[in-house]
Parts: C-alpha cells; structure tokens; sequence
C-alpha cells in the first residue's frame, strides 16, 4: 500500500480509501475489510446515508470485533443539499453512535448548501472539533471559489479551515453530473488551484464507474443499462482517447488500464487520495494492483491529453 500524510492526523492514511456504499450484509462486508486491511489498506469511507445507515453500524461492529481502532482511519459524511448549519452537530453524532465511536478521524459535509453562506459551516465544523470528537474536517462537491472564499475567511477570523477537499476526480473528465449538485475537480483552473496550494483531495468515481475495464460480451449485455448511464456521464471523444491510451500504457507497465488510471489519481502534485467503491473481493483485489504502477510526470500529461 501507498501512504499520505495529513497534518492533524497521527496516523498514516492509505492512497486507495474504501468507498462503503455498497455492502448488503456485515458477513460480506467484514470479509471485504479484513482483506483491504490485511493488504495494507486503513483507510474507511461512510456516510449516514449509505444503505440508511447500515454500513456504519456494520463498520462499528467491525472495529470492536477486530480492535483495530487506533490502526485505521475512519471518514465520516454527513449532511444533504438543503442541510443547516444547525443540524450538522445532530448529523454527527447519529454517525458516531452508529459507527460506536468517541470520535472520528475526518469529518465531511458531504453536500454544500450553496444558500448558506461557508462560514456558517466553518463555524459549526470548528465547534465539533473544540469538542475533540473530530480530528480533521472537510467538504464535498465544492466549487473552487466558495472553497477558497472559506479559507480566507477562516483565516482572517482566526478559524480551523476545511483541510480536505472531497470532489470528483478522474482520468475520464465527468461531461455531465451524476447527480445534480456533483462537482468535479478536473478542469485546468481547478487542477492547479489545488497544486498551488498543496490542498488535500479525496477523490470519489476515481475509476470513472468501471469506464476503463473492457468487459466481455455477456457483461456488456447485463449492464446495457449502466452503460447508457455511463454514457451521459463519461462517454466522450476526449475520454475515448484516454481510454485508448491507458490501454497502451498498460502493456508498457504490464497491467489493466484500470490501473493506470487510478495510479493517475493517486500520483498528482497536490495530496491525492482516491476512494474505491469496490462490491467484494475481486474488485477489490483488481483496483489494489494500480499500486503497483509508478507513472512518469511524460505518462500522466500524454493520458490527460496535454
């Protein structure tokens, strides 16, 4: 495994975190953990509204199960478009009594109501760390502007600034929005905002939704409908051609294509972590293997079309 550093967490953070949105059942899911960690991975991605809460309850058991709190990195979301300011604190603690813990590694809001001003949801996020139940505290689906609106405001009010930035981010550029209020980081401007700056970035559909893995006839026809959804999400003349090319970096190195886009996530200039929503094992052990792959500064601007 690959590890980061955040400054505020004493613990190492792997570069692949485990997307949890996908477990059915704890016998599965406890299985899918003790493989990611056994395998160097520790670092776990929840929200309050992942199967209405049940992963976290899964997870919880879990932690108390194999006593391994104090080695792995716990992420919790919470918060919808239209959430307050004043529900965030509720929010969190009905995720710390799921997950049965005094606290949590990182916090994110995991919609940004636009109507509220950022430094409302500074304020809120910086009394749930006085508390000391949160170590570090971040934001998804941000746009640049409002993000870099919160750290000069936290900064001039002498505030805990968002330490973590929770967007889009992929080899496949997003064309169109998987939900209404998703935000990509992947565009020029973006990009070098967060180099500049150094700023620490969770990507989530760091694989795109599959875009890059070449299935066999009979998959293709089982997911004829996934693939009209991809389609309106990644499906371009651009991506295509990244596409084409991880393909042929792929017999350079030895590996899928899938891996050489995901390396491209995790091995940018800024602080980049990527969260893989992996179903079970073999996915799993499909998506650890872009570890492996050390891309060049050549390779990752031939892939990205520059």
């Amino acid at each position: 495994m690959i590890f980061g550093n955040i400054n505020g967490l004493e613990k190492k953070i792997s570069k692949l975190i485990l997307g949890n949105d996908n477990q059915k059942n704890y016998s599965a899911a406890s299985k899918l953990w003790d493989y990611f960690y056994e395998n160097g991975g520790n670092t776990f991605d929840n929200s309050i509204y992942y199967r209405n809460g049940e992963t976290e309850k899964y997870l919880g058991k879990w932690i108390k199960s194999r006593n391994n709190e104090k080695e792995i990195v716990v992420i919790s979301k919470v918060g919808e478009e239209n959430s307050k300011p004043s529900e965030i604190l509720n929010l969190f603690q009905l995720s710390l009594e799921r997950l049965k813990l005094n606290i949590i590694d990182i916090l994110i809001l995991h919609h940004d109501n636009k109507n509220i001003p950022i430094e409302e949801f500074v304020d809120v996020f910086n009394e749930i760390k006085s508390s000391n139940k949160i170590k570090l505290f971040g934001i998804s689906n941000i746009m640049k502007e409002r993000f870099d609106k919160s750290l000069k405001w936290s900064k001039q009010n002498k505030k805990i600034p968002f330490s973590i930035i929770n967007n889009q981010l992929s080899l496949a550029k997003m064309e169109k929005p998987l939900w209404p209020d998703c935000i990509s980081v992947a565009d020029k401007d973006y990009i070098r905002y967060l180099e500049l700056n150094n700023i620490i970035h969770f990507s989530w559909s760091s694989q795109a939704r599959g875009f890059f893995i070449d299935e066999n006839l009979i998959k293709r026809i089982f997911r004829r409908k996934f693939h009209k959804y991809l389609k309106n999400c990644f499906f371009s003349t651009d991506n295509i051609e990244r596409k084409q090319r991880a393909r042929k970096l792929a017999i350079k190195y030895n590996c899928s294509a899938n891996d050489v886009a995901l390396s491209w996530v995790i091995n940018q200039k800024f602080q980049s972590y990527a969260i893989i929503g992996s179903k079970n094992i073999d996915q799993l052990r499909f998506s650890l293997n872009s570890i492996n792959i050390r891309l060049t500064e050549n390779d990752k601007k031939w892939l990205n079309l520059r």
